[in-house]
């Protein structure tokens, strides 16, 4: 295993950049928001073969709402107008 990061500095490349072509974040919040979030696409495309089924497992996981239903749910005949 290699003692530096300069792998993993050099695969932040086309990030940096964007944010250079982009002329940056507007505020700091929007900074570090982008920086967390990509800092998680990185590092789950390393460690899961799939790292898109992840996100969406953590996403769900941690949403306040009930997942979405499959089907919607029938209205008996009596109650519709």
């Amino acid at each position: 295993m290699p003692a530096g990061n300069h792998r993993a500095e050099r695969e932040l490349g086309p990030t940096v950049i964007a944010g250079k072509v982009s002329f940056g974040s507007p505020s700091d919040a929007r900074a570090k928001t982008r920086e967390i979030l990509m800092s998680a696409v990185h590092t789950s495309v390393k460690r899961f073969p799939d790292p898109e089924a992840h996100f969406q497992s953590v996403l769900d996981t941690n949403s306040p709402l009930p997942p979405p239903c499959a089907q919607t749910p029938s209205i008996p005949e009596t109650e519709k107008l």
